[in-house]
């Protein structure tokens, strides 16, 4: 009775309004909204009553057993823009009342609906801009994961996402947004990616960590450097720090954490040249 309740009384105020009109099924209004038919307005009403932060075939098919039915339901709202595909057999619902092609699901909060219960952090490009370490606005949302890698457009943004394994999966930062928890790398685990995968130039990089390790935890940050499985990695940003003065005892662990195979790296990964002056502490050859 509860819900029928409400369904009566959210269609009554929609109706009132003028958010939508009542058609025959798979016809469209004249104007900005796109028609409703009796049932898609049950459909969305059962969902929002039900509290689903996105929808399935699995509960299309708990509210119209009829598997016929159920599926035109999804097809049609996802032709008349009501509900987005996240992926195969999963969809988000555009609110009743947004005119069409005027709302844009939140890029976060997708992303955390999207990969659920795997192992994922928002991070690269869209992690440097959410800290300020870049003012560079990036084209797509990147999510590292342990599952996939792909590119896919979701309402009008584009998701990155890139394949990674498990030791990478750590120093992660939870925010809520709209009572969901997503993940995105914390300050110092962005860091650490700004390292291994930089953007601008290498001189740009150096100047953020010049100004960002007066901001976070030093610690923290030279732990991350150890945990993180590319020697490189750490070779780079520990001639970086001992330029910038952090104390030796600070960096002896880090030290001890290269191989002793005494491979030799180009300290600018933007140049390809192994000519130039070498450290041996750091096995890094600089040549800029």
């Amino acid at each position: 009775m509860a819900l029928e309740k409400h369904i009566k009384l959210l269609y009554y105020v929609y109706l009132k309004r003028g958010i939508f009109k009542l058609e025959k099924r798979d016809t469209m209004t004249e104007n900005k909204y796109k028609g409703l038919s009796k049932d898609e307005i049950y459909f969305i009403s059962r969902a929002e009553y039900e509290s689903q932060k996105t929808i399935t075939t699995a509960f299309s098919r708990k509210v119209f057993p009829d598997k016929i039915k159920a599926s035109d339901i999804l097809t049609s709202l996802k032709k008349k823009g009501r509900i987005l595909c996240i992926e195969k057999g999963t969809y988000l619902i555009v609110p009743i009342k947004a005119p069409n092609q005027r709302w844009t699901p939140n890029e976060y909060l997708v992303a955390a609906l999207w990969l659920q219960d795997i192992p994922y952090y928002i991070g690269y490009a869209s992690a440097y801009n959410y800290w300020g370490f870049t003012e560079q606005i990036p084209q797509n949302l990147t999510i590292l994961n342990t599952q996939r890698s792909l590119k896919k457009t979701i309402g009008s943004t584009k998701y990155r996402l890139v394949k990674v394994t498990e030791e990478k999966i750590y120093g992660i930062r939870k925010i809520k947004i709209e009572d969901e928890q997503v993940k995105i790398s914390d300050k110092e685990r962005t860091l650490v990616d700004f390292i291994y995968n930089p953007i601008g130039s290498w001189h740009g990089v150096k100047n953020v960590l010049r100004e960002a390790i007066k901001q976070i935890d030093e610690d923290k940050f030279i732990r991350y450097l150890i945990k993180f499985p590319v020697g490189s990695v750490r070779k780079r940003s520990g001639f970086i720090l001992e330029q910038l003065g952090i104390p030796e005892e600070k960096l002896e662990q880090l030290e001890q954490s290269l191989t002793k195979s005494q491979t030799y790296i180009a300290f600018n990964p933007f140049i390809k040249s192994r000519k130039g002056k070498v450290n041996k502490k750091w096995q890094v050859i600089i040549s800029e």
